[in-house]
């Protein structure tokens, strides 16, 4: 029963956390074997700020055992022990974020200019697509009113050709009634001509039936 007691003692005045913990500032602490200031020195000045691991805490004796990231254990007063690190620490890594954020900031302005730039070439090829489309545009047009021409055209080819036929079909009537009437034309010019000789020929022999009565009625007288 003592000896249970006894742990319950020494696990409530001994904190087993390894967890970090910081040297106050301007100090240089010593770090000794054990939990006093008879131990030896392990360590003969941590500087302030340096990391510790810390492994165990006893407040009864007001020590804490801690390791160094070489590997080096002892105890130090816990006194000398911070849970955040130093102002200077703090300092300094607020100037390395500052020192990063910088650097993300330029790396930002810099990528914002790549954007920037081929947004202005986006920009300038989508001016070029634009001309280039109403180029086209205007191009379509033209062969549209040429299609509509060559449309218009084939069709007035159309009704040439339709009127030519009709002309030549009108021309060759025309030849045909023209061969008839030099036909007939002809015919009457024989059968008046005949007609003519015949006359003269019928007046002929009467004029020479009449000169021959008259010859005989004179010879007879």
């Amino acid at each position: 029963m003592k000896l249970l007691v006894l742990v319950i003692a020494l696990a409530s005045s001994v904190s087993a956390i390894a967890d970090r913990v910081y040297v106050r500032d301007n100090l240089y602490v010593p770090l000794r074997g054990g939990q006093s200031s008879e131990h030896r020195i392990l360590h003969r000045g941590l500087r302030s700020g340096t990391e510790l691991e810390r492994l165990e805490t006893n407040e009864d004796s007001g020590y804490t055992r801690v390791r160094t990231e070489g590997g080096l254990e002892g105890w130090l007063q816990t006194q000398y022990l911070v849970e955040e690190p130093i102002a200077a620490m703090q300092l300094d890594s607020m100037k390395a974020q500052l020192d990063q954020l910088e650097a993300e900031h330029q790396q930002t302005l810099l990528r914002l200019r790549e954007l920037r730039e081929t947004n202005e070439g986006l920009n300038a090829s989508q001016g070029n697509l634009n001309s280039e489309k109403a180029q086209l545009a205007a191009e379509l047009e033209k062969v549209t009113a040429l299609s509509s021409n060559v449309i218009a055209i084939n069709e007035e080819n159309k009704q040439l050709n339709d009127d030519r036929e009709t002309l030549l079909d009108e021309i060759a009537r025309l030849n045909k009634d023209n061969d008839e009437m030099s036909s007939d034309r002809a015919q009457d010019w024989f059968l008046r001509g005949a007609g003519t000789v015949l006359l003269g020929l019928l007046f002929g022999v009467w004029i020479g039936r009449r000169i021959y009565q008259r010859r005989n009625n004179s010879g007879w007288a």
